[in-house]
């Protein structure tokens, strides 16, 4: 049984340049929802930042993980 947290998630990205230059190695970006407006006025959206062992309501096995356990 998969453990609904963001590490199983397919909303979990750690591999983006964000996510890379963490220095945490559990942590990645939650691309569930959009970037959230920052306040500077020439800020940039961000996603944000989420280990791998978090849980949320929003929880969406891997394309692979589902494909896997099919077989």
């Amino acid at each position: 049984m998969t453990t609904c947290a963001c590490g199983n998630c397919q909303f979990f990205d750690n591999q983006s340049k964000t996510a890379t230059k963490h220095k945490e190695k559990d942590a990645g970006l939650c691309r569930f929802n959009p970037p959230m407006a920052q306040s500077a006025a020439n800020g940039h959206g961000v996603w944000p930042m989420v280990e791998k062992k978090d849980w949320c309501g929003h929880f969406a096995a891997t394309v692979e993980r589902l494909m896997a356990s099919a077989a």
